[in-house]
């Protein structure tokens, strides 16, 4: 679209303009006042939608009789300048694009061209608003934001999505365990019925999962290869020696108490996944409980529960973040499960028990099918469902600028009614909160029940009061 010729442009336009309506592939804007706010929504929904689009600046619309009149454009310079610096500062992974000046009526008109995004670098979309939010597509006359479901089918196609598949030149095929391979072949086939034909090499299957590809002429292991297949521990390659996981017992509630035990743990993912299971049993309290006439043992926290957060730990953590690792901290009133990087574009808090989306499908292909997570959407209601059965309150997620934490709350959080909880929850997120902003939190409940519930937290050492007066305030003890 954006190498048409100024003949193709000009009759495009005059078509529009005969039917007085925009289209999937046009839109007009009045650009008098400067380019509009909403710019960036027509950039993005072109560059997302096939063929792309044509924006002509210089027409005005009468909102009343839905009629368009041709008004041209002064200052075409400058306009453009403006144009071209949306893009490069609000937008990200635009089509490709070009301006064109026509005349119409002997009035100066400015075009902009957009060609469709590359599949594999779409969505275009607002880098200050982000996906889904900051991500539109083309519906007829108007611009849609892309729903969850159509960004994950994007990014399928994202390399920066598949991230797992990349080589490793440090590493060859005898890099990796023959034997754990065919186990895992043989569990696959009985699954799925599906036998691998026997005349197939092996390295030829492999590169159908995912395992091994091609690196200028020699089969190599992807990164999830040498992360599950290895023969000896991956991080032993200087390219994956930061892909571990560090796990520590602290002696109360906080990191600046005592450390009971540490480990740091290597291996495959699925050793990770056994030998980090192994760690927190062995530091969370185990008891006896009588059920009629039978003694039965369960551990603090559900071990169905810690086994699934460790396998998604391992599954969506991001390992282009080479800087950090996973973190395992045990404090005694609960669990934190730390990964380096966010969740990816489209999944959120309030979707993570409907989303389907993997940041390493590859990983998690595999992991799955050596029964080391749930299908897809199962395992987080696992979780919670787990989580009830024991007694205790839901586990709380958070997604930081470059991590994301899920913890398992202890027993002592069963002291705390929905309120108290939603304030703790609200104290992750912020420093401090007052009485009156806890009040907004529930603003049908009276002020004196509010600071009775702030009182019980105090008591029970969740948060300390700060303040005196009216500059009362309070912060959360860890």
């Amino acid at each position: 679209m954006h190498d048409i010729s100024e003949e193709k442009l000009i009759n495009i336009f005059k078509k529009a303009l005969q039917r007085q309506s925009e289209d999937e592939n046009i839109e007009f804007k009045d650009a008098r006042s400067g380019i509009p706010s909403d710019l960036w929504k027509t950039i993005s929904a072109f560059s997302n939608s096939p063929i792309g689009g044509i924006v002509v600046f210089g027409v005005v619309e009468n909102q009343v009789q839905k009629t368009f009149t041709v008004e041209g454009q002064q200052e075409l310079a400058i306009l453009q300048s403006k144009i071209v610096s949306c893009i490069q500062q609000k937008v990200r992974n635009c089509g490709t694009y070009s301006l064109k000046i026509f005349k119409h009526e002997n009035k100066d008109m400015l075009a902009l061209l957009i060609s469709e995004s590359l599949q594999e670098q779409k969505p275009c979309y607002n880098v200050d608003l982000g996906m889904p939010r900051g991500a539109f597509i083309r519906i007829g006359n108007l611009n849609r934001q892309i729903t969850e479901d159509e960004l994950r089918s994007f990014l399928r196609y994202s390399p920066e999505y598949k991230y797992d598949r990349i080589p490793i030149s440090e590493a060859n095929f005898n890099s990796l365990s023959v034997e754990k391979i065919k186990r895992y072949l043989d569990k696959s086939a009985k699954r799925t019925a599906r036998l691998f034909p026997e005349s197939l090499p092996l390295e030829k299957v492999l590169k159908n999962i995912g395992v091994l590809t091609n690196l200028k002429g020699r089969e190599v292991p992807t990164l999830a290869g040498c992360l599950i297949f290895a023969k000896e521990f991956p991080q032993r390659l200087e390219s994956l020696s930061r892909d571990f996981i560090q796990c520590v017992r602290f002696a109360d509630t906080s990191p600046s108490s005592p450390v009971i035990d540490q480990q740091y743990i290597f291996g495959t993912l699925d050793q990770q996944i056994d030998e980090t299971q192994r760690f927190i049993l062995r530091n969370i309290a185990l008891k006896a409980d009588i059920v009629g006439t039978k003694r039965i043992e369960k551990y603090e926290y559900p071990e169905d529960a810690l086994r699934e957060i460790l396998a998604n730990a391992l599954i969506h953590r991001d390992y282009k973040v080479t800087g950090t690792y996973i973190h395992v901290n045990i404090f005694v009133d609960r669990i934190e499960i730390s990964n380096p990087g966010t969740l990816p574009p489209g999944v959120t808090i309030e979707n993570l028990k409907d989303s389907q989306f993997s940041r390493n499908e590859i990983v998690a292909n595999i992991l799955r099918g050596l029964d080391y997570m749930e299908e897809f959407g199962r395992g987080i209601d696992l979780i919670y469902a787990k989580m009830i059965d024991w007694g205790l309150v839901e586990p709380l997620f958070k997604n930081r600028s470059n991590m994301f934490r899920v913890t398992l709350l202890g027993k002592k959080f069963r002291e705390l009614n929905e309120r108290q909880i939603k304030i703790w929850h609200y104290l992750q997120d912020n420093n401090q909160i007052t009485a009156s902003i806890a009040h907004e939190l529930f603003p049908t409940v009276s002020r004196a029940t509010i600071n009775t519930d702030l009182k019980k937290m105090v008591k029970l050492e969740f948060i300390n009061v700060k303040g005196q007066s009216n500059n009362t305030y309070y912060e959360q003890k860890y």
